[in-house]
Formats: structure tokens, C-alpha cells, sequence
């Protein structure tokens, strides 16, 4: 049963990858996600609840007494590495106890770090989300674990107790983002357990969700139930080997969701519109694209998921009409 608990508690910690998110939202998290009761209860930096001989996530402090050894480093290709310092007293302490076994049985946790304290006057204390972790080792010398983005080997412990194949699919795509982006799909590579319907089935779930089912050129909306006319479109096509990595989609209603398709725009890496030169030339009646040229589009409450500027560049260069 706690396998379980822990399984679903990190699936739906991975939806939220890369988000700055409040301390209400980390240590009273049933009040934004029922039936999770918190991801971490933000007291000390180790979160092992009682139900569990796991620690569940770890959170690195703004004011830590281990100031002078705790730092993360983001390296280019998106992925993080950790030095963690556990709590005083080495591994008697149970807290420390519960990552040496996540470290032996090579167990997946929760990863936040604090960016705000209390006192902001405008936010309050908030943490980001970094994903999560795997404790890759332990130096006794500095007392100081060696924390790193989660791989693929281990995630699947976490999503095969998952029961639905396109929650499944969801969360490994999600957890895509902690890593470095590859505009092209490599078939010869099998990263995913879910067939290739799911998958599309999840990107389009993730796409629309993230853009508040809100076409990011117009903001135009309609949503009844699952009966939403915005569509998932893949900046690099499906049929040209484009990936299902939530940062090559962009939510687009179906005017302008053909409109990308065909080239007649494209965008910058700034998220400005760039209409085709050949628009002008079009016969056109209520077909507004010239108006929204040099726009921002709508774009993810997340940064991480904001179209990938590799993606874009492919976009430039082999779609949009000169």
C-alpha cells in the first residue's frame, strides 16, 4: 500500500516539473490536489512520512546551517546535480536513514528548493519544483549526499503502479522536460511503455492543459466537458519524425493551428508572430493573421514548457513560406 501512496504522490509531483509554486501548495497540498495530503511538510529538509521507511522529498532552505556545502548546479541541457547535507548526526538519525535506503534501493524522491523566504512582501515563500531525484551516492568524509535528476530506470518504478496507460504516458512525458531537448523522435531508441496512441492521447491532455485549452495566437476558447475546440499542434510535424515532448506543442485553434502547418506563420524565439511575406498576396476575408504580426503569443504559466527554441528554428527554416 505505501508503494502505491509514494507511486501516486510522485506521478503527480512530476506534472508539476519546473513551477514556482507557494509554501501552501508543498506542505498542505490536499487543499490544491485532494487525496495527496502534502509532498512535504517543510519543517526540516527530509520528509519521511510515518507510513513509509523512505524519505519522500527533500527541500533545500534559503537560511540552512549547511549554506556553505549545499548548491545545485543546471547544467545546458536542462538537468540538475545536487550536493545535499543531511541533518546533524550522520546516519543515526532516522531522517538520514530514510535517503542512505532511497540511495541502496535506488528509490526515487521529490525535489524542491526554496527561491522566496516568508518575508517577501509580494509572494510569501515559495519553492521551485525540481522534479525528481535520485540519490546517487553518499560521501561520509563531508556528510553530504550527491543528488541527480531522476533517469528513466528509475521513473519506471514509480509509473509502472500507475493502472491507466495514459496517465503513464502523461508523467513520462512530463518528466521529458528535466532533460535535454531532442526536436527529433530516434526510433531506434524505446523510451516509452505506452503504445503510440496513448501517447499522442497524452501530449494532446498536456498541450491543451498548459495552455488552458486557449488558442495561443488569437485566445480564442471553447471548452464543454472534453468538447474543447483548441487543438495540440507539434511545431515539428509528427510526420517529419517531430517529438511528443510537450515543448515542441503549441495550442492552436483549427484556423490557426492549419495556418502553422501550411507556413503561413511561424514564431521567434521572443514569441512574436512572423507572418509569411505570402499572406499579402492572399485573398482574404475575415482571416485575421497580418493584425497579430509581431504579437506574443499566450504562452504556459510554466516556463518550462514554452516552445523549445530548437523547435522553432526547424519551424523557420523548413515550414514557413518565403
Amino acid at each position: 500500500m505505501s508503494e502505491d501512496l509514494r507511486a501516486r504522490i510522485l506521478a503527480e509531483l512530476t506534472r508539476h516539473t519546473g513551477k514556482q509554486v507557494p509554501a501552501a501548495f508543498v506542505k498542505n497540498t490536499e487543499s490544491f490536489l485532494p487525496g495527496i495530503t502534502r509532498f512535504h511538510n517543510l519543517i526540516t529538509g527530509i520528509f519521511k512520512p510515518a507510513w513509509s521507511e523512505y524519505a519522500l522529498s527533500i527541500a533545500m532552505f534559503l537560511e540552512s546551517p549547511y549554506d556553505h556545502k549545499d548548491e545545485i548546479v543546471f547544467l545546458k541541457d536542462g538537468r540538475w546535480l545536487m550536493q545535499y547535507s543531511p541533518r546533524f548526526g550522520g546516519l543515526s538519525i532516522a531522517d538520514n536513514r530514510a535517503l542512505a535506503k532511497c540511495l541502496a534501493d535506488k528509490v526515487p524522491l521529490g525535489v524542491f528548493k526554496q527561491l522566496t523566504p516568508k518575508t517577501d512582501r509580494e509572494q510569501g515563500s515559495t519553492y521551485l519544483v525540481l522534479g525528481l531525484g535520485m540519490i546517487s551516492s553518499y560521501d561520509a568524509k563531508t556528510d553530504v549526499f550527491y543528488v541527480e535528476g531522476v533517469d528513466s530506470t528509475a521513473l519506471k518504478r514509480v509509473i509502472d503502479i500507475i493502472p491507466d496507460e495514459e496517465e503513464r504516458c502523461e508523467v513520462e512525458l512530463y518528466y521529458q522536460l528535466t532533460n535535454e531537448f531532442q526536436p527529433l523522435t530516434q526510433p531506434e531508441v524505446t523510451t516509452y511503455n505506452a503504445n503510440r496512441i496513448k501517447r499522442e492521447e497524452a501530449f494532446r491532455e498536456i498541450v491543451l492543459r498548459e495552455y488552458d485549452h486557449t488558442c495561443a495566437v488569437c485566445r480564442m476558447k471553447f471548452r464543454l466537458g472534453r468538447l474543447v475546440e483548441a487543438t495540440a499542434a507539434h511545431i515539428i510535424a509528427k510526420r517529419e519524425s517531430g517529438t511528443d515532448d510537450p515543448r515542441n506543442g503549441l495550442a492552436l485553434c483549427r484556423t490557426h493551428h492549419w495556418a502553422f502547418d501550411t507556413g503561413l506563420f511561424s514564431l521567434n524565439d521572443s514569441y512574436e508572430l512572423i507572418a509569411s511575406p505570402s499572406v499579402e498576396k492572399a485573398e482574404m476575408m475575415n482571416f485575421k493573421l497580418l493584425e497579430l504580426q509581431s504579437k506574443t503569443i499566450l504562452l504556459p504559466e510554466n516556463p518550462v514548457l514554452f516552445p523549445h527554441p530548437k523547435a522553432l528554428a526547424w519551424h523557420r527554416t523548413h515550414i514557413l513560406r518565403q
